[in-house]
């Protein structure tokens, strides 16, 4: 049977596509609809018993549950406010260098190139309270007396997740603001240095209109990208000491592998997918405006 030209493209089209179709139904589909029908089960061990929305009521009465989120919201507010901080700063900084450039760049991009699981492990032994190098460190310059328990207590652990996820995560978003900082017309600068701005007046009526969007888009990639993280806290604390790390993905770990509680546990991985969803609505309409503003102009 012989095809028209057209539907020959577009069956060659749909081949050409089906490769890409089975592997994101093997990888994303098929496991992300497994997890919306667990979290519709009551799952004890082998046995499982269909329960509808119970498993989301159980989680949305729950306190654990809420508190969980005011961790996430915490940790990622704090994180990537200094991501986008210390991000920006080194950005400049690097743009500004002409000496050994591109080795400071390999070496600030050396914590992002690290496995997170790997990069928490060699933290967790960085502050150990006996013969950790922090506490040494820290002893010998007089800011402590006596070996510090980082992870032990509820408050320092908090920071100390904070500061590991932030010496992972900036590099991110300098690598981004570097990027950002290419695209400047030089112009601008040659413009501005005539008419006697100082450095402080380059960056806010230069550096900043032109990289105030791409702040924005990072800020929200990153958003995403932390509410989501597991691998350091669950390797530093497991969410402890008395729960004080406890973010969403680390509480769903524990609820399905220490609670055996694989229904309750899918269903605060639904509530989580949602809230990213809603991020990426957010991070999709960001980039919108910016698309129909570039066009009007």
């Amino acid at each position: 049977m012989d095809l028209a030209p057209r539907q020959r493209q577009r069956l060659t089209g749909y081949l050409f596509v089906a490769p890409v179709a089975l592997f994101l139904a093997a990888v994303v589909i098929v496991p992300l609809g497994s997890a919306v029908w667990t979290s519709l089960l009551r799952v004890r061990g082998l046995r499982s018993s269909f329960v509808g929305v119970a498993n989301y009521a159980t989680v949305l009465a729950d306190e654990t549950f809420w508190h969980g989120l005011a961790r996430s919201a915490a940790f990622t507010a704090s994180s990537v406010l200094l991501h986008v901080a210390l991000g920006l700063a080194l950005a400049l900084l690097l743009a500004e260098l002409r000496t050994a450039r591109t080795a400071l760049r390999i070496a600030f991009l050396t914590p992002w190139m690290v496995a997170p699981a790997v990069g928490a492990t060699v933290w967790l032994w960085l502050l150990e309270p006996q013969f950790g190098v922090v506490n040494y460190l820290a002893q010998s310059a007089g800011l402590i007396g006596s070996p510090k328990a980082w992870l032990g207590e509820p408050l320092s652990a908090f920071a100390s997740v904070v500061a590991v996820d932030v010496w992972r995560g900036v590099p991110f978003v300098m690598l981004l603001m570097l990027a950002g900082l290419q695209t400047v017309p030089q112009e601008q600068y040659e413009a501005a240095a005539l008419d006697g701005a100082n450095a402080w007046q380059r960056f806010r009526y230069v550096t900043w209109p032109n990289l105030r969007y791409l702040v924005v888009v990072a800020t929200t990639l990153d958003v995403i990208n932390t509410v989501r993280h597991y691998d350091i806290i669950g390797v530093m604390t497991g969410g402890g000491p008395a729960s004080a790390t406890e973010v969403l993905p680390v509480l769903l770990y524990n609820t399905a592998f220490r609670g055996n509680r694989f229904g309750e546990a899918a269903a605060i991985g639904v509530l989580l997918l949602a809230i990213v969803l809603a991020l990426v609505v957010v991070y999709i309409r960001i980039t919108r405006i910016d698309r129909d503003a570039g066009d009007a102009r």
